[in-house]
């Protein structure tokens, strides 16, 4: 990028000379009508509205391109010569009078509009300040005009915005010290002289440089090309409502020293988040559901970040601290708080997620929890001991014994493929992209681990190979189930296979974006297998669950044999009659896809949300359950004041299962991995009221009223 300030004087502009035609008549006027007209020619007989370089002279000359206006003063009379794109350098006036100029003594100025206005900084070349006084106007006579303004010129990529520290800028005929042009190549832009000036420009409402000089008539200042000064994050933007809570579109976020900083932006009360890669996966928002307070960093969370007011903000964000902070635009952001010395713990089921603090090593930065005691399946994380704000996991499902794997900042819950007595291993790494986690038996040497980087094979307590049950036979009934909407979520069998490890459950007509997941009856909710960081499964392809995970989703209608591999906890969705040995593996979401509405009834009810309901430009749905025709989502419809409607569907009526959701508006799909918030279970009343209001200063199951509408 060439450099902003590199500010070279370019040349000489204009030297401004004007030879003069003797007065005459105009052709078919009568005499007592007969206007003035005299020729003007400036430097080399090259005439105005255009700069061009002369390369002969080696300098700029201003050209007249035709249509132009010198309009003559003397006193309070004022008369307007024209020339035209015909004869460029004959500026004729006819007006009643205009020979009583002849011999009087004048000022003539080039002037840009209508008003009158003698620098226009918006007009690009045509926009200079040329003048003259002449003590006796004579046509006849040579007449000289200067120029009396400068010019700024550059190239830029962006819209620019320059600013000053005097009112050098004119248009529209007031004077002001900012201007904001388009993006363009080659911009011109004619100024007022002046001393002493400081001189910036802004992109985005970044102030990109400045520098202070005197400005001097007759002189281009190059300017060359203005571009960012910082980068823009290839990974972070913003979105929100005010951008409807578009994260392909985000606002970029510009790298600025260790944080990613957005300037200037507005209307951020109704909530945004940082999006990462342009997705809505590992958005970072606030911990609280309040607006938060300016000039503090804090720690992101889940909820929607909302200033106090629509005021104008600069936003900074350090992904690797997991911190933001907000501040008011143009405002410098406070110092980052310094980083205390994190006291390390190893939390997990095998101590209810309480903290076994972990003890430093001889090596730097390596830190051990020694002789704990895991079983298989059980889920671990390393954590700040201090805070849930810090903790390392994720990556790979089933970590095996001598093993290393990839922890990273705040993922999830490590699996533990055997039983046995380890010593647990972190090594930090401040600022990368992973740490490492090390799995050892218990006084083993770290060091002569291996990386694993595929899910691992649970191994039942007490065995040292894979769960499998004895002499199974295919299609017997397995402990495991297929659970979801297609069921009225009530549990169906699913089959052994020829493989001991795979259930399956044939021939399920499933609709798109409707949830189901995999659990252990016998066990009620505590094995629920569902989706952990990628949902809309594509047919034919597979995703590893996550115990506790969401409800999974389909991108497509179909029918479908669903595959569950009991010790990796992957889960096939296959067309009917499809081995699932061919499938695929999915690593990100699946498009979204688009539902019909249902067929619906003459019957409606009302929601009235409350006003923590309505912000962030949330949208709103109804789920009905357990009538004749299974469940069904309704979206819900704005009838004023700040109510919304749906219609009963087809196989319900008043008195039916009924729970109001507040949905997210980045989405479509009507969900429960879309909902945001929602009511308790509810029951439409047969008395006639049909309006919930939720109640005021309440989010999920918070309560409600029912009222005529």
């Amino acid at each position: 990028m060439r450099k902003f300030w590199n500010l070279m004087l370019a040349a000489l502009v204009i030297m401004g000379a004007v030879a003069c035609t003797e007065n005459e008549n105009l052709e078919g006027a009568p005499e007592q009508n007969a206007g003035v007209a005299f020729e003007a020619t400036i430097d080399l007989e090259e005439t105005r509205t255009d700069v061009i370089f002369n390369e002969e002279a080696g300098k700029w000359n201003t050209v007249w391109t035709g249509d132009e206006t010198l309009t003559v003063q003397s006193g309070w009379t004022v008369y307007d010569f024209k020339n035209s794109t015909d004869n460029k350098n004959r500026f004729v006036c006819t007006d009643d009078g205009v020979k009583n100029l002849i011999g009087e003594p004048v000022e003539i100025f080039l002037t840009h509009d209508a008003d009158r206005n003698t620098l226009n900084s918006k007009a690009g070349k045509a926009g200079g300040k040329i003048h003259t006084s002449v003590a006796s106007f004579d046509p006849t006579a040579d007449i000289y005009l200067q120029v009396e303004s400068a010019f700024l010129r550059y190239s830029s990529d962006y819209e620019v915005t320059l600013n000053a520290s005097s009112q050098i800028f004119d248009y529209n005929g007031n004077l002001y010290d900012a201007i904001t042009l388009p993006a363009g190549e080659d911009v011109w832009v004619a100024i007022h002289t002046a001393d002493n000036v400081t001189l910036s420009y802004s992109i985005n409402g970044v102030v990109c440089k400045e520098k202070t000089l005197r400005l001097d008539a007759k002189k281009i200042y190059n300017l060359g090309e203005l571009g960012l000064p910082y980068e823009v994050s290839a990974t972070w933007g913003i979105a929100g409502a005010f951008n409807g809570w578009t994260a392909g579109t985000p606002e970029p976020l510009y790298e600025v020293g260790d944080a990613l900083v957005a300037y200037n932006l507005t209307k951020l009360n109704d909530g945004f988040k940082f999006v990462q890669n342009k997705s809505w996966d590992g958005a970072k928002g606030s911990k609280t559901q309040e607006a938060v307070a300016s000039g503090e960093w804090l720690y992101s969370g889940e909820n929607d970040i909302k200033t106090a007011d629509a005021a104008a903000y600069d936003v900074y964000f350090v992904p690797s601290r997991s911190m933001y902070c907000i501040v008011a635009a143009g405002s410098e952001a406070p110092e980052l708080p310094a980083v205390e010395p994190i006291e390390w713990s190893l939390a997990g089921s095998f101590n209810s997620w309480t903290d076994k603090l972990m003890t430093a090593t001889d090596t730097a930065n390596l830190f051990v929890a020694n002789g704990v005691e895991l079983k298989s399946g059980d889920e671990i994380k390393v954590k700040d001991s201090k805070t849930w704000d810090t903790s390392y996991g994720g990556g790979i499902n089933n970590l095996e014994a001598n093993k290393w794997m990839k922890a990273y900042f705040n993922g999830s819950n490590i699996v533990v493929a055997k039983s046995g007595t380890y010593d647990v291993y972190f090594e930090y790494a401040e600022g990368a992209e992973y740490s490492k986690l090390y799995l050892v038996e218990a006084d083993g040497d770290y060091t002569a681990t291996v990386e694993q980087t595929e899910n691992g094979t649970l191994v039942p307590d007490g065995g040292d190979e894979p769960e499998q049950p004895e002499e199974v036979t295919p299609g017997e009934a397995s402990e495991w189930a297929l659970v979801g909407a297609f069921s009225s979520w009530a549990d169906k069998t699913m089959l052994t296979t020829t493989d001991a490890n795979v259930v399956v459950l044939e021939n399920v007509a499933m609709k798109a974006a409707e949830g189901f997941l995999v659990r252990k009856p016998s066990t009620e909710w505590n094995d629920k297998y569902g989706a952990g960081d990628v949902n809309y499964i594509k047919a034919n392809h597979y995703i590893t669950t996550t115990k506790g995970g969401a409800d999974m989703c389909l991108e497509a209608d179909g029918t479908y044999d669903i595959y569950f591999d009991i010790n990796t906890k992957n889960i096939y969705v296959m067309v009917a009659g499809t081995d699932y040995a061919g499938a695929t593996q999915q690593t990100v979401n699946g498009e979204e896809p688009k539902q019909e509405e249902p067929e619906v009834t003459e019957k409606v009810v009302y929601l009235k949300p409350n006003s923590n309901w309505t912000q962030s430009n949330a949208r709103f749905a109804a789920y009905f359950f357990g009538g004749s025709t299974g469940e069904k989502w309704v979206s819900m419809t704005a009838v004023g004041d700040g109510t919304y409607q749906a219609f009963i569907p087809e196989g319900y009526d008043y008195g039916c299962n009924i729970i109001f959701c507040r949905m997210n508006p980045s989405t479509t799909g009507n969900n429960w991995n879309n909902k945001w918030n929602q009511t308790s279970d509810l029951k439409t009343p047969t008395d006639g009221k049909n309006l919930y209001t939720v109640k005021a200063g309440t989010w999920d199951k918070g309560g409600g009223t029912w009222s005529v509408k």
